[in-house]
């Protein structure tokens, strides 16, 4: 008589993610005397899971009927008969295991171990005279294989990346974990989305215990890592928790597998067949300017009273950032493409031209088209390279791809050269099949749209003048624009969808500052001596000034703060005429501007800095300096 047995063993993870036992030992044993065979037979796999410590391993060493390796796919074959003494029997199923799938390499020690699953009756079949066949899948359940895993050091993070809109998959994403730590994070890993949006990141402990200051401190001394995530698609970020997830319920001190669904809400899946305008940066545009609820006040400033954001061109973007959901193709008439656009407008003054005190009300009489973009990234064309590796490569507009009314080439059928990562590249037309749009329509270019204005002082304030107020002509006055978004179909030419936001305020003006002292405009390396007091010149305005600070500090740190020191700051009422301040200037005697009394500080070397910043979204302060030596 000959068997065959036939078998696949898997393990859970957790939830729907599951892997292959791979390049493990199976072995198969007879029962001994002492066991209750029937009733081990006929047992849940789920009560028989147990470890095989030294002396169990011993005492069914000779029962050990015969053993053979799984292949990648956690596949097994045993063909059994007269040479093993076996006639159909039940047999006690075993594992052996020298590692485990996909283990990373860790610092610590591992040793073999091995597991019993379950005494197996088999079903056999006759497949012949005297050939008999047979065969088992099992997959171990999440908590005991973890607790496997566990053993030789073996962390996974098993999860999926989808849409928020509508859950579909984003394939082709990197996905990176990190542990948050009191010294600095810890990267966990990377791992990169199939076709239905899974993704699996392998580590060990050594990726989260470890710090600059290991093997003598390692900071993480219960449980398992606090973890949160990132996603890049392509150049693209499409998704960046903040770092206190680690620290909220279920991302704390996670086990050896933990299983995650995550989404971004910067890609945009099927079925949105409609185009809209959704947000400009982070700011939802719906309701419009001034309505209730909205984002944006009436006057056009984001985010709230307390924030009063403007928009320019000094942030990582180097532009203004407009999202929403433009589709390939005119769902009333599907063979058609679609292509957009953005228009703008400024609001002008009732009374007296760039008056820098009040806010221009008049609505614009006319839109015009915006024709000048940043590079965007507006979606994902998907192919397979040289390698046969099935991946994205990103789709932007540029300048060159919109006509002189503003509006951007169709996307569907457009020609992107991709890399086929084997020294060559290759052309793939986009069609709806092959490509996954983000949220982005288009990165403004607003330095063209504000330079329709020529600077008031375009070379700043000169150092002779710091201190004194500028004129009413010299300063520059708020620019509100109304701004709105068009679809159209690209074969008839008719518009098939418009949103408008009624206020925006857009500014890219520089910082107007000038920074003196009294005592050193004759002579700027004369050391102030036994002077009492120095008089600070310094005037700073703008019309979206968010605060500025003054301070004199040594090699010690800060002397003297503000206050005394001169500051200010917006404060939310509105106070949109917030622009900064000035000491007064420079007089005949030398004592103008504002006077600090230095008659206590030690000699040494001192720095006067002059900080600010602006309210113009993501972006940061910075400040300027003059030095003296007393």
């Amino acid at each position: 008589m000959s068997y065959r047995f036939r078998g696949r063993l898997c393990g859970h993870l957790c939830g729907e993610c599951l892997e292959a036992l791979s390049e493990v030992t199976v072995r198969i044993y007879r029962n001994r005397k002492d066991q209750n065979t029937t009733a081990l037979a006929v047992a849940d796999p789920g009560l028989t899971l147990g470890l095989v410590n030294v002396d169990q391993l011993k005492a069914k060493t000779p029962s050990l009927i015969a053993e053979t390796t799984t292949d990648s796919q956690g596949s097994f074959t045993f063909d059994l008969g007269e040479k093993q003494k076996y006639n159909g029997e039940a047999f006690e199923i075993d594992v052996y295991c020298g590692t485990v799938p996909r283990r990373k390499p860790g610092r610590k020690k591992v040793e073999p171990r091995q597991f019993s699953i379950t005494t197996l009756q088999p079903l056999w079949k006759q497949t012949g005279e005297g050939n008999f066949t047979a065969g088992w899948d099992y997959c171990l359940p999440p908590r005991f294989w973890c607790y496997i895993r566990g053993l030789f050091d073996a962390w996974v993070i098993c999860g999926r990346l989808t849409t928020c809109n509508d859950g579909a998959p984003i394939p082709g994403a990197v996905v990176s974990a990190f542990d948050v730590d009191w010294l600095q994070d810890d990267p966990l890993g990377s791992g990169t989305t199939d076709s239905t949006g899974h993704f699996r990141i392998d580590y060990s402990s050594a990726d989260f215990e470890l710090t600059p200051f290991s093997p003598l401190i390692n900071l993480e001394w219960v449980g398992g890592p606090d973890v949160y995530f990132s996603a890049t698609l392509g150049s693209s970020n499409i998704l960046q928790e903040p770092r206190s997830e680690g620290r909220t319920p279920g991302r704390q001190n996670i086990g050896p597998c933990f299983c995650v669904d995550l989404c971004s809400d910067r890609v945009i899946g099927p079925p949105d067949h409609y185009p809209h305008w959704n947000k400009v940066w982070d700011f939802s545009i719906h309701p419009d300017a001034g309505q209730a609820g909205s984002q944006f006040s009436a006057e056009g400033y984001a985010g709230g009273g307390n924030s009063s954001f403007v928009f320019g061109d000094s942030n990582y973007r180097t532009g203004v950032l407009l999202r929403g959901n433009c589709p390939l193709t005119n769902i009333a008439a599907p063979a058609d493409a679609l292509q957009y656009r953005f228009v703008i407008g400024e609001y002008t003054w009732s009374t007296t031209p760039d008056d820098p005190s009040t806010i221009p009300s008049v609505v614009p009489a006319a839109l015009n088209p915006v024709t000048q973009i940043r590079p965007t990234t507006i979606g994902y064309v998907y192919y397979t390279d040289g390698l046969g590796v099935y991946g994205p490569a990103d789709v932007v507009i540029t300048a060159a791809d919109l006509d002189a009314q503003g509006w951007v080439a169709p996307i569907l059928g457009r020609n992107v050269t991709v890399d086929m990562h084997n020294g060559s590249t290759s052309v793939v037309a986009i069609n709806e099949s092959n490509f996954l749009r983000t949220d982005e329509l288009m990165v403004m270019n607003s330095s063209v749209i504000t330079a329709a204005h020529a600077a008031k002082l375009p070379g700043g304030l000169p150092k002779a003048d710091a201190g004194r107020a500028l004129t009413n002509t010299e300063k520059e006055p708020i620019r509100r624009y109304q701004l709105q978004f068009e679809a159209r179909d690209a074969t008839t030419l008719a518009t098939i969808y418009t949103d408008k936001l009624s206020s925006i305020i857009l500014d890219n003006s520089p910082v107007i500052v000038a920074l003196d002292l009294e005592e050193l405009r004759t002579n700027a390396c004369n050391p102030v001596g036994g002077a009492a007091s120095i008089h600070v010149l310094y005037t700073v305005d703008h019309p979206h000034l968010n605060s500025f600070s003054m301070a004199i500090s040594n090699n010690g740190g800060t002397v003297h703060g503000a206050p005394p020191m001169p500051a200010g700051s917006f404060l939310p009422g509105p106070n949109f005429f917030f622009r900064g301040g000035n000491s007064g200037p420079h007089n005949g005697t030398n004592t103008g501007g504002f006077a600090q009394n230095i008659a206590g500080d030690p000699p040494c070397a001192y720095s006067v800095s002059l900080g600010w910043s602006t309210r113009q979204y993501l972006t940061s302060g910075t400040s300027t300096q003059i030095l003296y030596c007393k």
